[in-house]
């Protein structure tokens, strides 16, 4: 399945990235979607923004159907060949989050990790995720926090965060400064939002 990205000058510096020799963000799983999992059965998990594969060959290595999504073919290129390497097999879609429809009760488990659009996009696919997930069906995410922005900005709080999730519960919801040692471009001291949200009602 592929859906033509509009935001074709984000999608080329992706590309541009995800082009560089290695794995621009490494190729071992966030550590915070690591523990988040522990006692997470399997199931069908979307991972957004998945860049070159990181995170789904791991939920993949857990025995999670994985579809990962991003903009960047190349990214995903790079995450086929690491789930291969891993003896796993991950499915991809290149589409671009503005566009992207989650679908009604199709994930068990939805991953956002640094993945970051736009507020008004990221607002749109928040309000899908009630009907997205099935019953108990979780999403975890963590991202990037600046600690001046609103609703209307990229990097927002903890707190905005989960508001814009409802009805969701939400189990975890924190803010930290903490040390990132994920590949060359995430090294050192970040503020990040993390997040984990049951859906506990199921979809109406």
């Amino acid at each position: 399945m592929t859906v033509k990205p509009r935001n074709v000058e984000s999608r080329a510096f992706w590309d541009g990235r995800f082009s560089e020799p290695g794995y621009a963000y490494g190729d071992q799983p966030n550590d915070f979607l690591r523990a988040s999992c522990q006692e997470m059965a399997s199931g069908d998990a979307l991972s957004l923004c998945e860049g070159e594969g990181r995170n789904a060959v791991y939920l993949a290595r857990l025995g999670y159907r994985v579809t990962a999504v991003d903009f960047s073919e190349i990214g995903l290129a790079k995450a086929r060949n690491l789930a291969e390497r891993q003896g796993v097999a991950i499915a991809t879609t290149v589409a671009d989050l503005a566009d992207f429809d989650l679908g009604i009760a199709r994930w068990d488990l939805v991953v956002s990790i640094f993945a970051q659009p736009p507020s008004a996009i990221r607002r749109r696919l928040y309000r899908q995720l009630h009907q997205a997930l099935r019953p108990q069906g979780r999403l975890i995410l963590e991202s990037k926090v600046d600690v001046n922005a609103t609703a209307d900005d990229r990097y927002p709080g903890a707190q905005i965060l989960r508001e814009e999730m409802a009805p969701l519960s939400i189990l975890l919801a924190r803010e930290q400064e903490r040390e990132l040692q994920e590949g060359r471009y995430h090294l050192g001291m970040q503020r990040t939002a993390q997040i984990v949200a049951l859906n506990s009602r199921g979809p109406q």
